[in-house]
């Protein structure tokens, strides 16, 4: 029954991972193909001389590599797109998992199996974590094989793994989240809703924190405090701290998760 369930799970989802695949590896080669293109950092440079200091700051945290081109390339992995595909998957898988299940009436049906609760979400994990390991992989191919076409300067391989580890558990966080506001939920509409907004206000307290000392100390409290590409990528940075908050907040979100699916009364 659990590779049933999982069976079931790649027909009904495969076609959104895939296409979510294609649209981030696409954009990530699009991202090569503008920097070998066009004078994108003289383009930038001028641009940022010309707006307040406010937003030079702002851009200044966030090209941690400057105008070089591996500078734009990394940034091109902490743009509101990239993030926006991964967290659309994720919190989309999460929020069906349970909330999705019950409002379509099919959850009763599917746990009056041979199936634990316990197998069901165990499931439903598995096969999110491959989907984003996926989206991931497609992502990072993206970038290497546009650096490759465009004679770019490739990233090492040692940071293109490091980061991919990073991208990986920053969606999964998401997925997890939403998965855990997903088993208090009957209407998968309305978790979602939940989920994106807190992805939302995570990423624009980031921006202002890293515009606004009053708001710095914010910063950490969020999820974007710790998908970090431009360290990665152009500096070299090690993930170490990153992965144990990420890798935390998975685990209490799906142990939240499980202690509410297992009594909660269905649908």
């Amino acid at each position: 029954m659990n590779g049933n369930l999982l069976r079931l799970l790649v027909t009904r989802h495969a076609a959104f991972v895939a296409a979510s695949a294609v649209l981030l590896a696409g954009f990530q080669f699009l991202i090569c193909a503008a920097v070998a293109s066009v004078d994108v950092a003289g383009a930038l440079s001028t641009l940022v001389q010309s707006v307040p200091p406010l937003f030079q700051s702002f851009v200044s945290s966030q090209l941690f590599g400057g105008f070089s081109k591996s500078g734009l390339l990394a940034f091109g992995w902490a743009h509101p797109i990239a993030q926006a595909l991964g967290a659309a998957l994720a919190i989309t898988l999460g929020t069906q998992a349970v909330a999705g299940e019950a409002e379509a009436g099919t959850i009763e049906f599917t746990l009056s199996q041979p199936l634990s609760r316990r197998a069901y979400l165990g499931a439903h994990v598995t096969f999110a974590l491959a989907s984003l390991t996926a989206l991931t992989l497609a992502g990072i191919a993206g970038t290497v094989i546009g650096q490759r076409t465009y004679g770019l300067e490739p990233f090492a391989a040692g940071r293109l793994l490091r980061f991919g580890v990073d991208y990986l558990l920053f969606q999964a966080a998401w997925f997890s989240l939403a998965f855990f506001l997903s088993t208090w939920g009957r209407e998968a509409g309305r978790v979602a809703l939940l989920a994106f907004l807190l992805a939302i206000v995570s990423y624009l307290i980031h921006v202002i924190g890293s515009m606004w000392e009053a708001w710095r100390p914010l910063v950490p409290w969020t999820l974007h405090a710790y998908f970090k590409p431009q360290e990665i990528l152009v500096q070299g940075a090690g993930i170490a701290r990153p992965a144990v908050v990420l890798l935390g907040v998975v685990a209490v979100s799906l142990a939240g998760a499980w202690l509410r699916f297992r009594g909660r009364d269905l649908p």
